[in-house]
């Protein structure tokens, strides 16, 4: 992955700024500095593939998955706002499987593992958590914490004023696809047979979703062409 003369200068004038700049000639722990150059370089070629980083760094891929995560929270410059949209790309894009039937839980590849944390961090302000295996980058999480966090997502300036208008709209479209994507697994998977096990709770989950103020609309069509 051969950088082009602007994405060097690109790349220089950034580390000038953090290594030089900000911290001073040699005020930044080496680690940092890794971490530093190899999220800059993963930023001009728009890669988070760490097999590849991992080649070009000639590196351990699970230290460049180390060192990604770590550059991610020091010198990742996105907003919540920016990190929610690229999320929401991601989760409309993948496929949704159904992990448990008794615990109403779903897993899916999230190709995008630098943003877990924003993922998270709604998960738990739902008061629940999602599992993320950091070796195959599957997400686990009950269906319901994800339709809350989808609902939360779909309110207006809910990631700060940058939420409304076009980019909001946006936004939405993703999250009908991401629903549409999650009901047409269970349909595929004999939504009336999951009905029929008295211990799953996907059931009442999808009914639950329905009534939710912001996507229940969408789920509940969801429901009525499954039945």
């Amino acid at each position: 992955m051969p950088l082009t003369d602007q994405q060097k200068i690109d790349l220089f004038d950034r580390i000038w700024q953090e290594y030089v700049m900000t911290h001073g000639l040699g005020g930044m722990a080496k680690n940092d500095f890794d971490a530093l150059l190899l999220w800059e370089y993963a930023q001009a070629v728009q890669t988070a593939d760490t097999f590849r980083l991992s080649s070009v760094f000639r590196i351990r891929e699970s230290r460049a998955k180390s060192l990604l995560e770590s550059a991610a929270i020091k010198f990742g410059q996105l907003t919540e706002a920016e990190a929610w949209s690229q999320l929401l790309d991601a989760l409309a894009s993948v496929d949704y499987h159904v992990e448990s039937v008794e615990k109403g839980q779903m897993r899916f590849h999230l190709k995008t593992p630098l943003l877990f944390r924003h993922l998270q961090n709604q998960a738990r302000l739902a008061d629940d958590s999602l599992s993320f295996n950091a070796a195959s980058e599957y997400v686990i999480g009950n269906l319901a914490t994800l339709y809350r966090i989808l609902d939360h997502c779909w309110e207006e300036q809910t990631f700060g004023p940058e939420w409304q208008g076009q980019p909001l709209e946006q936004a939405r479209e993703k999250i009908r696809a991401i629903i549409g994507n999650i009901g047409r697994h269970i349909a595929e998977n004999h939504l009336e047979e999951l009905k029929s096990q008295k211990k799953s709770r996907l059931p009442a989950i999808l009914e639950y979703g329905s009534k939710l103020s912001g996507i229940g609309g969408f789920v509940k069509a969801l429901l009525s062409t499954s039945s």
